[in-house]
């Protein structure tokens, strides 16, 4: 017997909007010093998919305190905008399989992780990243330890012609003994959680909330090119089992849409009060 068993399926094939009861969104700006301020405005969900949407456009920021010091507070507007999705669920090991057509153009930075932060520990598993400067690149791995100046970094990557604007299958599959991250079916990255279990910590192993985000710039992400934005990330399915080993069904491949020109979307109207969701920093 295989060890998954399916828990849940986000077709937006058919989706209208994006389903509230699973998802919260981000509202301003986070982590990585990047530029973009996250909006609920900048997802839409029809014509088979959803989209986040990184844009050049200006925009107040309601966290801006005059005289302070830090950067999310420092600054009285954004020049750019985007979005990030927040389970509001947290999962403690699983198969994650995200179907996804990423952006072009210096300062993209897409993003599929997954993320455990407590007092003293921090844990991530990174499924999917690239950067606009490193073009059809896609990156894998993990972050763990106790504070950000100590913490250890692996990862993989593959350059995979004409990854950009086409659709991909992003999948992690996370047990208590592996970490095993694949694109298209070939394993990309793979680690040991038991690596990250030091000085009496386990962060690896941990219930963890998956996201979905579109950064532009930052310490990674690097300068922005704005004759290629708007930037979309789309996303056509997700599908989450449970790890049960010896109990579950055999995984069935993913639907993968037709390759072609991305359509454009309307953005969805910002809602009047956006969920509250926890600050993260990585």
């Amino acid at each position: 017997m295989a060890d998954w068993k399916l828990d849940q399926v986000q077709d937006f094939s058919a989706a209208q909007a994006l389903d509230a009861a699973s998802w919260s969104l981000e509202t301003g700006f986070f982590r990585n010093r990047e530029k973009q301020y996250y909006t609920p405005a900048n997802v839409s969900v029809g014509q088979g998919f959803l989209r986040i949407e990184g844009r050049r456009e200006a925009v107040p920021n309601a966290a801006y305190r005059s005289g302070a010091r830090g950067w999310r507070e420092s600054q009285r507007q954004s020049e750019y905008t985007s979005a990030s999705l927040v389970s509001r669920r947290s999962f403690q090991y699983g198969r994650f399989e995200i179907v996804a057509r990423g952006p072009s153009g210096a300062g993209t930075w897409p993003a599929i992780w997954l993320l455990h932060e407590s007092a003293g520990q921090y844990g991530e598993i990174d499924v999917f990243e690239a950067v606009g400067k490193h073009p059809d690149t896609a990156f894998a791995g993990v972050h763990y330890g106790r504070e950000p100046q100590t913490r250890q970094h692996r990862n993989g990557s593959r350059v995979v012609p004409g990854l950009e604007g086409r659709w991909h299958v992003h999948a992690v599959e996370w047990t208590p003994q592996r970490i095993a991250v694949f694109l298209d079916d070939e394993l990309l990255f793979e680690f040991d959680p038991a690596h990250a279990a030091v000085d009496g910590t386990d962060p690896l192993r941990r219930p963890m909330q998956l996201r979905i985000n579109l950064a532009l710039g930052g310490t990674w992400g690097g300068d922005i090119d704005d004759s290629r934005l708007p930037a979309r990330l789309d996303i056509a399915s997700i599908r989450i089992w449970r790890w049960e080993p010896g109990a579950g069904t055999a995984v069935t491949p993913a639907v993968v849409p037709a390759q072609g020109p991305a359509p454009d979307l309307p953005a969805a109207p910002a809602p009047s009060e956006p969920p509250p969701v926890p600050r993260w920093g990585r």
